[in-house]
């Protein structure tokens, strides 16, 4: 478990992963604009960043998550609006965003999964 004075640095870590994962995935996504039906299976990366503030707060996985990744998806939407041209809808984007949000939670649901399974197991 996080001491009290180690939450900031793993927050602020998981915040700096997710941005980076966010702005990484958003790249696919712009560049494929020209085609017609496409899965977008970058979105996946984004249980990575959930798996990891799930293992720095055992104590709350999926709500730390959840606030970790809405701060760094409003960091990563305003670094893409700074230095990208908008091409899609602020509507897609928000779309989008929000499933980047379904993952990340997902990520932290499958660890708080593994652990129960490993607890039962340890019985």
């Amino acid at each position: 478990m996080l001491q009290r004075n180690n939450r900031w640095p793993a927050s602020v870590l998981g915040m700096m992963l997710y941005t980076l994962v966010f702005i990484f995935a958003h790249h696919f996504w712009a560049d494929a604009a020209e085609q017609t039906v496409r899965g977008q299976p970058e979105l996946l990366l984004f249980l990575l960043p959930g798996v990891l503030m799930a293992l720095l707060y055992p104590e709350s996985p999926l709500i730390s998550t959840l606030w970790i990744a809405l701060s760094g998806t409003l960091l990563g939407m305003a670094w893409v609006w700074i230095t990208v041209p908008m091409t899609h809808s602020w509507l897609l984007i928000v779309a989008w965003s929000l499933s980047a949000l379904f993952w990340a939670g997902c990520g932290a649901l499958l660890v708080r999964l593994l652990r129960i399974m490993l607890a039962m197991r340890a019985e």
